[in-house]
């Protein structure tokens, strides 16, 4: 199992975080790569199941999560049905106030088919660095 973290902070209160991440349809809109599309209901709320189709050009294959921990301003997404390379994944979301800017952390740990750093350092850490200034655009919007 491969463990990372990812820090994101952001001139928004910690609410303003928390209320975006608790939309997975924002997940079509914050992700370019690659293409995601929500099935059904995206809410990030204990016991709900969040089904995704994720995929590049006419490939698109199941994404479903469990989520399975919520608390104060965080909630753990656990992969339930996962495309290829993964064969484990947990994502936990969590947003935090540090010198009173919010701080959306994320706790991804994951296991993989193929070598686990080649997915985090070209598969999921540029997809995070995306989300990231995706969030930041419907910030300043």
């Amino acid at each position: 199992m491969r463990q990372f973290n990812v820090r994101t902070a952001f001139e928004a209160s910690p609410d303003t975080i928390w209320t975006l991440l608790q939309d997975a349809s924002l997940l079509t809109e914050l992700t370019s790569f690659p293409q995601v599309t929500l099935l059904g209901d995206g809410a990030s709320v204990e016991g709900n199941e969040v089904r995704l189709r994720v995929g590049v050009g006419p490939i698109a294959l199941p994404w479903h999560s469990a989520i399975t921990l919520t608390g104060p301003h965080a909630f753990c997404d656990q992969g339930v049905k996962l495309p290829f390379p993964f064969k484990r994944f947990c994502h936990v979301h969590r947003v935090e106030t540090v010198d009173g800017r919010a701080v959306m952390v994320d706790e991804v740990t994951f296991d993989s088919y193929v070598p686990s750093v080649l997915v985090e350092y070209f598969v999921l850490r540029p997809m995070f660095k995306a989300r990231a200034a995706a969030f930041q655009n419907i910030l300043n919007s």
